[in-house]
């Protein structure tokens, strides 16, 4: 089943400040799948490719996406958006300043800017900058929290400095993604925010029947699918199945959790997090690389999805979402 693909959620930019030689295909495919080759010899058309950072407080900083004070944050975000900017200009992809589009089969891969993390924006004067680089999704924290809000791995929720960059984003029309909020948090989130609101990399608490901030309770799914908002399927195996490796199947019953509770098929999509921290190892039986998407459509289609719908799952979903000026 061959359709383009949009990535809600993709560590590029981190891979390659990391470590990873992104120009090069992955040559072990229990290690890795990502690269700009291994995307480009897949139906993957457009990435949200992230700016990921995270706080390191106690100990000496020791990786490149690590930041103990705001002025390191911004230096540590910066040094990721110029890789995508080092991409743009060998014209491996093409970043995309306005409206989410799917570009033609042989145009550059799309690279539309989220921010994982949301320390690089030093203050709310920092969006504007952020928003002329490209800047078009903000996640106020990662698990560990931020300046901003308590993260997945904490019982905390907005700080003063999160409301207010909240209204920031707002008026900079730049969108809210909650996947890493904790519960107060993304409570917090749905308090104060006015514009778009996404969990780009999320799956269902009540199919994994685990208490876990991670994955969104149903209530929480209900509010962003209410305001029109997307969430995109994970495929890191934990937080798809309890105790096992994934099947497809597992990947099925969210995917279909989430229409019920939106009472449609046009507000779930991918957000894969592929080689997020994780390996292909860890991934459902049979999505071990990009490549291999068609079999997530082939599962749908067997679930009961429309040729519409399984475009929508694949890319137009999240077009319809983004998929204007912004």
């Amino acid at each position: 089943m061959h359709t383009s693909w949009i990535d809600g959620h993709l560590d590029l930019a981190c891979l390659s400040v990391e470590g990873r030689d992104i120009l090069t295909p992955c040559e072990d495919p229990l290690s890795g799948c990502i690269s700009i080759p291994d995307l480009l010899h897949s139906p993957m058309r457009v990435v949200f490719g992230t700016i990921f950072t995270a706080p390191n407080y106690d100990s000496p900083i020791t990786t490149s996406s690590e930041y103990s004070n705001a002025d390191e944050a911004f230096n540590a975000g910066k040094l990721q958006l110029d890789t995508y900017l080092m991409l743009e200009a060998q014209g491996l992809v093409t970043l995309q300043h306005q409206e989410l589009m799917l570009p033609q089969h042989d145009d550059p891969l799309g690279i539309y800017l989220l921010m994982e993390g949301a320390d690089p924006i030093r203050n709310p004067e920092d969006v504007i900058w952020w928003r002329r680089q490209g800047l078009r999704i903000v996640g106020l924290t990662w698990s560990r929290g931020t300046r901003y809000a308590g993260g997945n791995a904490q019982s905390s929720g907005l700080t003063s400095e999160g409301r207010e960059l909240i209204s920031a984003l707002d008026e900079a029309n730049i969108a809210h993604d909650v996947s890493h909020c904790s519960d107060a948090s993304l409570e917090g989130v749905l308090e104060c925010a006015k514009g778009t609101i996404v969990a780009t990399h999320s799956n269902s608490r009540n199919i994994l029947k685990e208490d876990n901030q991670r994955h969104l309770r149903d209530d929480h799914a209900r509010e962003i699918l209410r305001r029109g908002g997307i969430i995109g399927l994970n495929l890191y195996g934990p937080f798809l199945a309890s105790g096992r490796r994934p099947t497809i199947q597992d990947c099925v019953d969210h995917i279909l959790h989430f229409c019920t509770l939106a009472g449609n098929r046009r507000q779930v999509a991918l957000g894969s997090d592929y080689d997020g921290g994780f390996t292909p190892q860890e991934l459902p039986i049979g999505l071990e690389h990009p490549n291999r998407l068609h079999v997530l459509l082939e599962a749908l289609a067997d679930a009961g999805f429309s040729e519409e719908e399984l475009q929508g799952f694949a890319h137009t979903n999240w077009l319809r979402c983004f998929g204007r000026n912004t």
